[in-house]
């Protein structure tokens, strides 16, 4: 029967952590099934749909007395081992069980749980696939391995709660170790250049004139690599020229770094250009603030722009040299002619 809890502050408060335990392995479990399932059966699942589902039913059968329910790998890979591959199979599995409590009940309540822990035990021991789990340990990189067996190890002897939260946090951090590492922040020489050089005429980039090219997610875990490679500057440039077309993303560390590492620059008289930003980087730039430290103008669409401003502003730098010069040549010209004539006059 529809029954609805009595809920209060206290008591959410309480089962917040418990719920959020329940759901993440709930979803990781159902996942696991389906992987499982599909490479049993040659099918391809679709995990949005399988945690959708399993979610709105998690949300419904606990106002009938029900509790969260997952795939589970024992009946699924039992099903498919012995010939049911459709949904059909999973209803049949249903109905049986409905059966077997309503009909069979005060039988089944005489079944010795030995024999009960020894089927389990079997099918178990037939999902674990010994001999995969040694080739996972043995091929698998150090790391990945290490995580394989401490999760096996926390799963025996402690819990598969615990087990669970631990693996996936220490994959985590593995991943983001290798992610970090993937970041390559690179100085592009004329080598590098050739061909986009050639077609704006140029052989060879300004001597004041540096560009360097950032491939991969520029997250927090990837700024050291960035503030790293350009404290190596040997050179003082007018112009650095940051190419950002291999930069999927941003996170807020990497754009408040490069926020600041613009600041710095522009205190030493380098301009910093930014160029060949995808539409999603770039609206975070704006969002960040970033545009406004760098200046508008000085985020462009493509690198020949950016080479054109900058030999622009070296044109416009040159006359302004020059007209400089013939200015203080002129006024040279004017003291001496003062004082030749008043030397004259005397």
């Amino acid at each position: 029967a529809f029954s609805m809890p009595a809920l209060n502050l206290s008591r959410i408060v309480e089962l917040v952590g418990p719920a959020f335990t329940i759901a993440m392995l709930g979803a990781i479990e159902s996942l696991l099934s389906a992987v499982v399932a599909d490479g049993m059966a040659g099918t391809k699942h679709d995990s949005n749909q399988e945690l959708v589902g399993q979610g709105l039913a998690n949300m419904v059968t606990p106002f009938f007395g029900g509790f969260a329910a997952t795939g589970a790998i024992a009946r699924t890979a039992t099903n498919i081992r012995n010939g049911g591959t459709s949904p059909l199979a999973g209803m049949m599995h249903a109905v049986t069980l409905v059966l077997v409590i309503l009909v069979l009940a005060p039988l089944a309540a005489n079944v010795p749980l030995a024999a009960l822990a020894a089927i389990l035990f079997v099918v178990a021991y037939n999902m674990s696939d010994v001999k995969h789990f040694a080739l996972m340990a043995r091929r698998a990189p150090r790391a990945d391995s290490a995580i394989l067996v401490m999760t096996f190890l926390l799963t025996v002897f402690a819990d598969l709660v615990v087990a669970v939260n631990i693996g996936v946090i220490l994959a985590t951090l593995q991943f983001l170790r290798r992610m970090s590492s993937s970041v390559e922040v690179q100085r592009l020489t004329d080598e590098h250049l050739g061909p986009e050089l050639a077609k704006q005429g140029l052989e060879k980039l300004p001597a004041d004139v540096l560009v360097y090219s950032i491939e991969g997610p520029f997250f927090f875990g990837a700024v050291e690599n960035f503030e790293r490679t350009l404290a190596l500057f040997h050179t003082e440039p007018r112009v650095l020229i940051l190419r950002l077309r291999r930069v999927p993303f941003m996170d807020m560390t990497g754009l408040l770094t490069l926020e600041e590492v613009i600041g710095a620059l522009q205190k030493r008289g380098v301009r910093v250009m930014l160029c060949e930003a995808n539409e999603r980087v770039k609206g975070k730039l704006v969002k960040a603030g970033v545009l406004n430290t760098a200046g508008p103008e000085n985020c462009v669409d493509d690198f020949s722009q950016a080479l054109a401003q900058c030999h622009a502003a070296r044109e416009l730098g040159g006359k302004a040299l020059r007209k400089k010069r013939l200015s203080v040549a002129a006024h040279k010209l004017i003291e001496t002619s003062k004082n030749f004539f008043l030397v004259d006059k005397e």
